[in-house]
């Protein structure tokens, strides 16, 4: 009898370090690839004041999750090349991103080719928040839908799989209601199982109204750090779909 106990201790033993092998296999994945793509409302960087954008408390929400995330883009800096990001519980804020201050949506397509080459992978996740720079334009499907289009087929080839989240604006005037509606129609019509685009919704709980005692804006357009937050949260959620939960150390 104690020979038999013995034994099935063994194997219990044994069936125990077996699951933490196979465990530690399941967690060793590839890092997901995060392409902050846009205009001012991604760069920022402007010395007089914390214009972090999303980015930063996007950063600290995935490090919390503890997802293995890597942000990729041309650019490490922000308007002004001595602004500074802080850092998140001594961790160095991850700096890349291909977002261009005043730039419209037709100029980032232009030279999107070009700044893939400086990426240091194929995204996995596109943040594309464009189009507040194109408000006056009297035709909204060329200036904006159209580009965004051009730009999904590029991202596409480079990653058949890529996921394009689009960002609505931060608005709620009359010229936006147009956008929104084109970009939520467009949306629908691109987007494939193999590779989605879907839309977020900013402006859902938005104050841009920069004296409201809880505007989300410094001056109407850039988020504030609470507006920062905010657009953070929505990025994240729409996200977390696709951080499997291996993806995490």
């Amino acid at each position: 009898m104690p020979k038999i106990i013995v034994a099935v201790f063994l194997i219990l033993i044994f069936l125990i370090l077996i699951f933490f092998i196979f465990d530690e296999t399941v967690v060793e994945v590839e890092t997901i690839y995060i392409l902050p793509l846009g205009d001012s409302i991604t760069q920022g960087g402007k010395i007089n004041r914390e214009e972090y954008t999303y980015r930063f408390p996007l950063f600290c929400m995935l490090k919390d999750a503890v997802i293995d995330f890597d942000f990729i883009g041309s650019l490490k800096t922000g308007l002004h090349k001595e602004a500074k990001w802080p850092d998140y519980k001594g961790e160095s804020f991850d700096l890349d991103h291909e977002g261009h201050y005043g730039w419209k949506t037709g100029m980032v397509r232009n030279y999107l080719q070009e700044w893939m080459k400086a990426w240091a992978a194929p995204p996995d996740i596109v943040l594309m928040h464009l189009g507040t720079n194109d408000q006056k334009s009297t035709d909204y499907n060329q200036s904006i839908v159209a580009p965004i289009k051009d730009m999904v087929k590029m991202l596409r080839r480079m990653n058949p799989k890529v996921v394009v989240l689009v960002g609505h604006l931060n608005f709620n005037s009359e010229s936006v209601f147009d956008i929104r509606e084109q970009v939520e129609k467009m949306a629908l019509e691109i987007t494939t199982p193999e590779s989605p685009v879907i839309t977020v919704h900013h402006y859902q709980d938005w104050n841009e109204e920069p004296k409201h005692i809880k505007t989300d804006t410094f001056d109407w357009v850039h988020p504030n750090p609470q507006g920062q937050h905010k657009m953070a949260e929505k990025w994240f959620k729409a996200m977390l779909p696709f951080l499997n939960p291996i993806s995490a150390k």
